[in-house]
């Protein structure tokens, strides 16, 4: 009897060793593993190429009284640009541009953009060319604008111009298969650009994606791409 509780516990003391010698490989096991796989995800993120877009246009509501024109556009953008064919420095961005229709000595311009019970005020006196426009903290979809100046009000319902439309990045996609045979020659060579995408329009009612190529100064190559994908003209 004795001899068996012997044997009891010698077997019980060598599968607790082997128990804990097979928890110690476990756990050595995952620590390679996780360091494995942190050592690949920090290896994926310095390959990462960066991007090579300086500017894009990503959302523009528009609308307009008798007295006013406005635009609430937001994207992304360098916040020094210059035109050196780098990208450097690029943060999210929210303009408002608001145009006086009539003639008048107007210094300033009062707003309040809003949207259900989400509002947002404040006050233009940055002007440029007729044009009242200031970066703006906006953090829901602009549905309607009151504007003052003066004795002057409108309210103003915004729409979004881009609703129907290709997005920023197809217009991209689009202008690099237009200019594909020059950009690829280029890389080979080790010449960089960046991109610019901007919308813009003449008559505030047919907008167009501007797509711009930017080498250092000058040197820049370009497209006009319509809401539905069509190229309008380039420059290259």
């Amino acid at each position: 009897m004795i001899w068996g509780n012997v044997l009891f516990v010698a077997r019980l003391t060598y599968i607790l060793r082997m128990k804990k010698k097979i928890a110690i490989v476990l756990a050595i096991v995952a620590i390679i593993a996780s360091a494995a796989a942190l050592t690949a995800c920090n290896r994926r993120q310095d390959t990462a190429a960066p991007s090579d877009i300086s500017r894009i246009t990503e959302s523009y509501y528009a609308g307009e009284s008798d007295l006013f024109a406005v635009s609430v556009e937001s994207g992304r953008r360098e916040k020094m640009f210059i035109a050196d064919g780098k990208v450097t420095d690029v943060v999210p961005f929210t303009e408002l541009k608001i145009i006086p229709l009539k003639s008048g000595n107007i210094d300033s311009i009062n707003f309040v953009l809003s949207a259900g019970e989400d509002a947002l005020s404040g006050t233009l006196t940055d002007s440029s060319h007729g044009e009242f426009k200031d970066l703006i903290s906006l953090d829901f979809i602009p549905e309607k604008i009151s504007v003052t100046a003066g004795e002057q009000t409108s309210e103003i319902e915004l729409c979004n111009v881009l609703e129907g439309a290709i997005t920023s990045e197809q217009a991209l996609d689009i202008a690099r298969e237009a200019f594909k045979d020059k950009l690829e020659a280029e890389k080979a060579d080790g010449i960089t650009r960046e991109v610019y995408i901007k919308l813009i329009t003449g008559d505030r009612e047919n907008y167009y994606y501007y797509v711009s190529f930017i080498g250092n100064g000058v040197n820049y190559i370009a497209a006009l791409i319509s809401p539905q994908g069509e190229i309008a003209s380039k420059r290259s």
